[in-house]
Formats: structure tokens, sequence, C-alpha cells
């Protein structure tokens, strides 16, 4: 009984790893992202993680095309560059509407974003989570705040497990279900990334994130 909870503990902190690594991939491209990105550190720690999983083939084929789009990422494209995709991706594009990261943009009926808004705000808070309003911040549905949300999860997951936090490990799991239900709109954002851009990372970076919650949904 000790190792199949500690094996979950291990499993629980891989992915804790694994989605706070594409939350940041999401993210604005900062010089310290596009670092890791270029010199091998944001692939490695992906391998490493999807290792402790014990190395599932449809997560090893994702890794695969990432790991071969940040090698032409880190030979044609500077940081400045990574900082225009991006806007041109999700932000600000001239040419045709950005796909903007954001969850009520791809849902069903395109819901009121204050309505998902409200709702993610209850669940975040349900586990003593607030939204920093007094600083320049994503809104709660933004792909990145909703990856990094998943990751603390798994985290306190993990340490539930160990006996460092005291909590309801079933508490937590049904948090992941219902939080996992929320981010069905992620397939629709990624079908139409895919019919938009070729990126060598951002196009990758959401395969592997679909494969990740797809690994996830058949685990639960």
């Amino acid at each position: 009984m000790a190792t199949a909870r500690q094996n979950a503990a291990d499993e629980s902190a891989a992915l804790a790893a694994l989605f706070d690594l594409v939350s940041m991939g999401f993210a604005y491209p900062s010089q310290d992202l596009y670092r890791a990105l270029t010199d091998g550190r944001y692939i490695e720690a992906a391998e490493s993680n999807v290792a402790l999983l014990g190395n599932p083939p449809e997560l090893g084929a994702a890794l695969e095309s990432l790991a071969a789009g940040l090698k032409t990422l880190a030979g044609d494209c500077s940081q400045r560059q990574l900082e225009v995709d991006y806007n041109a991706l999700f932000e600000l594009s001239r040419d045709e509407a950005p796909l903007h990261l954001n969850a009520h943009l791809y849902m069903e009926g395109r819901p009121e974003p204050a309505s998902v808004y409200r709702r993610l705000q209850k669940l975040y808070r349900e586990f003593a989570l607030e939204m920093n309003v007094e600083k320049a911040t994503e809104p709660p549905d933004h792909l990145a705040v909703e990856l990094e949300f998943v990751a603390y999860l798994f985290d306190l997951l993990q340490l539930t497990l160990c006996g460092e936090r005291k909590d309801s490990v079933e508490r937590i799991q049904q948090g992941l279900a219902a939080f996992f239900t929320e981010l069905d709109w992620v397939d629709n954002f990624i079908d139409a990334l895919e019919q938009r851009s070729g990126h060598p990372f951002y196009l990758p970076l959401g395969n592997l994130l679909r494969t990740l919650i797809r690994h996830c949904s058949r685990a639960r």
C-alpha cells in the first residue's frame, strides 16, 4: 500500500511539473523562458518528467515533435522574433483575428466571459487561491492560468499523498476531475492553431498539451 501511495505521489509530482512547463510555454515569452527553450533545459525537464510516468508512447511521440521544433527555434528564431510570433498568433495580429488564449472563446455557445470568470474563480477559491487584482494579470480563463492551477492541484495532491499536507486526496481528485472538464475547450483551440500555424514551438506545445490531458483523462 505504501508503495502504491508513493508511486501515485511521484506521478502527481511529474504531472505537476509537466503542466507547469506547458503553462509557462503559453505565457508571454520572457527572456528566461527563451533561454530555457533554446539551451535544452525546457525539453530536458519535460523528458525527465515523462520518464517518471513510464514513458507512455503517445507522450513520447509528442515530446519528439516538441524537441524537433525547439531545435528549429534555437537555430532560426531570436527572442524578439518569438515575441512577435506570440503576439501575431495570440494577441495583436494585423492580418487576421488572433487565437486568443481564453477559454470562453472556444466553448460551445460562446458564453459571456463574466459567467466563465465567476465559475473559474469559485473553483480557484475552493482551493484557497485568489486572482491577483492589484496588478495587471491574465483573466482566470487564460490558458496559462488554467494550466498553472492544474499544476497546483497535482502538486497539492503529491504533498497530501506524502503526508506533508493535511488535505483530502478525494477532494483534490474531484477538483482535478472538475477542472479537466473545464479544459474541454482546449481541443477546439488546438484545432484552430493547427489550421492557422505550423509554428515550431507553439504547435507541438499544443499537441503535447492535448496528449497530456488525454493521458490524465484515461488515468482517471
